[in-house]
């Protein structure tokens, strides 16, 4: 029988554990804000380079003296490095690029389908098999991304969101690529050379980089660069990954539907925009889709796992 005092203090730490989670999922929400007001001082291309050096810098310097280079065949580092051009460099720089047009707030909502969309590439790629309430979830999903583009009159689905569906696209690619690779390396590993591979493939194109903007840029917005990459992608990045194994995956996963709402949160006091009734009741259907498609209950209370 376990004792009253040691189970105590274990429920504590869990109750703790949910409010350190959902600082990250803030901190990530706020991400779409932050790019947001990057985009109207710096190009796209600047931002992802600069960031991804910052968090390169911040993650070999926190996590180099655990990192041993992995012996692995050829195949594995040709999708370590596909992992980082894909699902770094790819996906960063049209997050940004998207930005330049599209809204946080339907931007957050296009990213919030990635869970399904990464189901969905998992039955050709693994083989696995879907049931109908997951169709019916992911139809649900999709439905409300297509009202959030809806302004009342029209829908105003344009190139800035097209360029976001790539970003999601990316991700859910980058998901399954790290399903893949972690029975190959380590976390660690995984971590540090995904990143690095991704800073390596922009390197190349650096003339592509508005160095006007830079120039003229002020110190204030340098500052929330730096300092947002290193801590949206890492320090939450490393909080999530030692907060979450207390609690189990699937329990922490339904915190990120909380990602549109922050969006939304950040757009209306900080940009000053109004947000949409169609985009409240779109991340309504998005979020209740992608909790029937991805999540399920067993018998006891306390536990969720993936469907």
């Amino acid at each position: 029988m376990q004792d009253p005092v040691h189970k105590f203090t274990s429920e504590n730490k869990s109750w703790w554990t949910y409010p350190i989670l959902l600082l990250c999922v803030i901190i990530w929400g706020s991400n779409f804000i932050i790019g947001k007001v990057l985009v109207d001082h710096f190009d796209p291309y600047s931002i992802t380079v600069i960031r991804l050096i910052a968090i390169n810098l911040f993650l070999w310097l926190f996590a180099s003296r655990h990192f041993h280079m992995p012996m692995v065949p050829l195949k594995v580092w040709l999708v370590i490095i596909s992992s980082g051009i894909i699902g770094i460099a790819v996906n960063q720089y049209t997050f940004f690029l998207g930005l330049v047009t599209a809204s946080p707030v339907t931007s957050a909502l296009i990213l919030a389908v990635a869970p399904i969309m990464t189901a969905i590439l998992t039955i050709p790629v693994f083989g696995e098999r879907r049931g109908l309430k997951f169709w019916l979830g992911a139809l649900l999903a999709f439905a409300g991304v297509s009202l959030s583009t809806f302004d009342g009159s029209a829908l105003t689905f344009g190139l800035g969101e097209g360029i976001i569906v790539i970003t999601m696209l990316t991700f859910a690619i980058f998901m399954i690529l790290i399903q893949w690779l972690s029975q190959h390396i380590n976390a660690i590993q995984l971590t540090l050379l995904s990143n690095f591979s991704g800073l390596l493939f922009l390197l190349p194109f650096l003339p592509e980089a508005d160095y006007g903007r830079l120039a003229s840029s002020t110190w204030p917005m340098w500052l929330l660069l730096v300092l947002s990459g290193i801590i949206v992608h890492g320090i939450s990045n490393m909080i999530w990954n030692r907060e979450m194994p207390k609690v189990g995956a699937a329990n922490a996963s339904l915190l990120m539907n909380m990602e549109p709402f922050v969006a939304m949160l950040g757009t209306a006091l900080i940009l000053g925009s109004s947000v949409l009734v169609t985009e409240v009741i779109g991340a309504i259907l998005i979020i209740s889709g992608v909790t029937l498609s991805i999540h399920r209950r067993r018998k006891s209370k306390t536990t969720v796992l993936y469907d």
